[in-house]
């Protein structure tokens, strides 16, 4: 049994591993990038750490529109990555009998972010795999801009 972080972004239901997840934070200015991908809102100061913003509506090829939202950062192999998701609703245990892995034949959702699915009474929650989300390339260039933002 693990625990999850569920989240909303657009129609659908959302879960992370909870030890992935840094903090969940009320999103503060953000300071946009010069040239950045569409799904890149920018850079937030987070305890005087740089840390990027992925809008992850933007980032799965989904529709959102929400009023509110927060900032779910995660911890990446040489920094730390905020996704900009609708609403965070609840923390979960999970037995693992009750997920399965994701099969080829979901569609709507970028099919490579996607780790599982869990069930959940009548719901089912898509687990995603946040560090898939930057591919390398990504990461080397998210990595210039936090170094030269400092």
């Amino acid at each position: 049994m693990k625990q999850y972080v569920i989240f909303n972004v657009g129609s659908y239901s959302f879960g992370v591993d909870i030890l992935e997840i840094v903090e969940i934070i009320k999103p503060t200015k953000i300071v946009k990038l010069p040239d950045a991908p569409q799904y890149v809102e920018g850079i937030i100061d987070v305890r005087g750490t740089a840390v990027p913003v992925y809008n992850l509506a933007k980032r799965l090829g989904i529709d959102s529109n929400a009023e509110t939202q927060k900032i779910i950062i995660v911890e990446l192999s040489k920094f730390q990555l905020g996704f900009l998701v609708d609403d965070v609703s609840e923390i979960l245990k999970i037995e693992d009998d009750r997920i399965e892995k994701a099969n080829e034949s979901i569609k709507g959702i970028k099919r490579r972010f996607i780790d599982s699915i869990a069930r959940v009474g009548d719901d089912m929650i898509i687990i995603l795999d946040l560090k898939s989300v930057l591919t390398m390339d990504e990461e080397e260039e998210i990595e210039k801009y936090i170094v030269e933002g400092r």
